[in-house]
């Protein structure tokens, strides 16, 4: 016991890691700690010396690792800023997972936490004059998620387009089994 209550004196000075007075004493690392928790010991964080500005230069310098040119720079800066026209004059798109195309309008009341929305639901809006309510979604007509010709969408309530979708599978379910 007597050699817990030196290691907490030790690690309490902040003169020794709980790590090395492990090694000290040859115990593993987590019976010290279990150890000198039920002698009382109380733990805290490890404690960071601040960082000067110069350091932290330093380290934002080393750590990027890439030098950007000047029309990269201007190049990134154009696509984070909301109204820039790259494709097809909606502004930055990325596809999504689910086969949407999302726009980067990062102003948009409805717009993920990185500041994309869908793009069929951007272009109904400006169809539209103003932006959808919470009833109301965007339906592709010919079932294609990346078409987004304004022909091809529909405005529809909730309702009616979860039960449309419902009669089509119900009629492809008859349709599969009349076949088998």
């Amino acid at each position: 016991m007597a050699d817990i209550s030196n290691a907490i004196e030790l690690y309490n000075t902040g003169q020794f890691t709980i790590k090395r007075l492990s090694e000290l004493l040859n115990v593993s690392v987590g019976k010290l700690y279990y150890m000198m928790r039920d002698a009382g010991c109380s733990f805290t964080k490890k404690r960071r010396k601040p960082v000067t500005e110069e350091e932290r230069r330093n380290r934002s310098a080393a750590q990027k690792g890439k030098v950007i040119s000047e029309e990269q720079r201007h190049f990134i800066s154009k696509i984070n800023s909301c109204n820039y026209n790259g494709l097809n004059g909606y502004g930055h798109t990325k596809k999504h997972n689910g086969g949407y195309v999302l726009v980067y309008v990062p102003k948009h009341p409805n717009a993920h936490r990185d500041g994309y929305v869908m793009l069929h639901t951007v272009l109904m809006e400006r169809s539209i004059g103003r932006y959808l309510t919470e009833d109301e979604v965007v339906h592709h007509i010919n079932h294609d998620r990346s078409d987004n010709r304004i022909e091809n969408l529909r405005l529809m309530s909730k309702h009616e387009h979860c039960s449309m979708h419902m009669k089509e599978r119900y009629a492809k379910r008859r349709n599969d089994l009349s076949i088998a």
